[in-house]
């Protein structure tokens, strides 16, 4: 077979091509630090690398999770911070306004200051994050959440739902607590029942808030006031507990100031002399926002107070609210104690993507990058190679039949 002088020169082009190629890729390796430049380097290792950078985009994407979550939840919690201290705030003021030695003026003054701090605790309540979303509007994050009506009721205008965002393969967090959970789910009293006093009533007993002894079974008890059968003006005052049907829970007994009276799981004292005729009533706990609770105190403290009956009706009206106001403290302290423990779950999280996102990171290196060793000694012997074939297609190309006739 006879070899045509140009397919011995394409032959030797296309080598030293060859080389030139194979030189270009060891150089670009060295200079990237990187094995595989593209797929058809290493089809295996490739996929693979592709595969372990989309978990790391993954993990890194629960990170920002997790830093949003903990930014939204320290948040909160530095606004419950404040909701604790205007509630101790209005406590000190309450047990103030309680005092015999307070006038009407005085009271009146102390009323102002509650309102004062009601509207800040509103404010807090309405607190907005970085994004520009409410903080206790549950899901509805573009709606204010709290407002007062022209009749002066308090309004919610977020909903009940706890967002929740993945920080782990397997693992959401709560990154927020509802209008509802922080300030409208507080019920009154003693978080049991609330023992309340007719409107009617014209002596100074003075009500405490109870306790359940026992069982309560979360009916509705009046305690009526009585004096026994007799002429007597020095007859002993006598009370009744009959329940919701009429139907007598404990016979007339007689009264003594301050001993416990005790039925159906519910325990509780009365001082002070209630006069015949007054009653009580003790009903299950229902459900009234914070905002409420404050708004009634300040209202019945700015009332005028003459009578020995209106310094009771305060009384009574004061020890509800401190009672409802001490359930508000410890449900502020519960939601605070969860914002803790997800606090430092997500600190937990954030360790273990950590460690796990360096993982993925040993591993695409593992796979990607380049030997500089084993890199350097190709890339010399490539040049070599290069070098070698140009000289041998100089040689070669000097090679003609005219250069031997004479």
């Amino acid at each position: 077979m006879r070899v045509s002088t140009n397919q011995i020169q394409m032959g030797a082009i296309n080598a030293m091509l060859d080389q030139q190629e194979g030189l270009s890729r060891v150089q670009k390796q060295v200079a990237t630090g990187k094995r595989v430049l593209a797929p058809a380097d290493d089809p295996v290792a490739a996929a693979q690398t592709i595969n372990l950078r989309d978990s790391l985009g993954r993990t890194e994407q629960l990170q920002r999770n997790i830093n949003h979550a903990r930014g939204r939840l320290t948040l909160e919690e530095g606004v419950l911070d404040g909701v604790t201290k205007i509630l101790q705030r209005v406590r000190e003021l309450s047990v103030m306004g309680n005092n015999a030695s307070q006038t009407n003026d005085t009271r009146g003054y102390i009323a102002e200051e509650i309102l004062q701090l009601n509207d800040e605790l509103v404010g807090l309540a309405n607190t907005m994050d970085s994004d520009g979303e409410f903080l206790f509007a549950g899901s509805k994050g573009r709606f204010k959440p709290f407002s007062r009506n022209d009749e002066g009721d308090y309004l919610y205008y977020g909903d009940d739902t706890q967002r929740f965002v993945r920080v782990g393969p397997r693992r959401q967090i709560a990154i927020n607590d509802t209008g509802t959970q922080v300030f409208r789910k507080i019920r009154e009293g003693n978080g049991t029942f609330i023992v309340t006093e007719s409107k009617n009533n014209t002596g100074s007993g003075v009500l405490d808030q109870g306790s359940s002894k026992g069982h309560y079974d979360f009916g509705v008890y009046a305690m009526i006031m009585d004096k026994s059968n007799s002429v007597d003006p020095n007859a002993p005052l006598t009370y009744k507990i009959i329940d919701e049907n009429g139907k007598v829970i404990v016979p007339s007994t007689k009264f003594a100031e301050g001993n416990a009276i005790t039925f159906e799981g519910v325990q509780m004292f009365i001082l002070g002399e209630p006069e015949p005729g007054d009653y009580f009533v003790i009903r299950p706990s229902q459900h009234q926002d914070v905002f409420t609770t404050l708004q009634k105190l300040a209202e019945s403290l700015k009332d005028p107070r003459n009578t020995a009956a209106d310094h009771a009706f305060l009384h009574n009206d004061v020890n509800r609210a401190l009672a409802s106001i001490d359930t508000a403290l410890g449900n502020i302290l519960d939601v605070r104690a969860s914002i803790g423990t997800r606090l430092n779950a997500l600190e937990s999280q954030r360790s273990i993507n950590e460690a796990f996102g360096i993982q993925l990171k040993e591993l695409i290196s593992n796979i990607e990058d380049l030997d500089f060793g084993q890199a350097v000694s190709e890339l010399n012997g490539r040049k070599v190679g290069l070098e070698a074939s140009q000289k041998a297609f100089v040689k070669v190309q000097d090679i003609s039949l005219f250069n031997h006739l004479y």
